[in-house]
């Protein structure tokens, strides 16, 4: 009777960890959001936006300006929508 929880948490655990698996590192958020502006990286954090992670990456451009880059922590995409 032991046997069929030990197998299920077996399974979820499992499954949980190839969730997170995709997950984008500090250093290639960082990457891709000074390949889109680049500069001297100030911040760079997540934040769970519409239930979405995402890397927000503060960047002070080489002209001076400040940027904020959102990169999606599970696809690597710019998220262009997020504030």
């Amino acid at each position: 009777m032991r046997t069929l929880p030990a197998l299920l948490a077996a399974a979820l655990l499992a499954t949980a960890g190839s969730a997170f698996a995709a997950t984008l590192t500090r250093e290639e958020a960082i990457a891709k959001a000074q390949a889109i502006h680049p500069g001297e990286v100030v911040k760079a954090y997540t934040e769970v936006q519409h239930g979405r992670t995402l890397w927000e990456v503060q960047i002070k451009g080489e002209d001076g300006r400040k940027a904020a880059i959102f990169i999606d922590a599970e696809t690597g995409e710019q998220d262009l929508k997020a504030k």
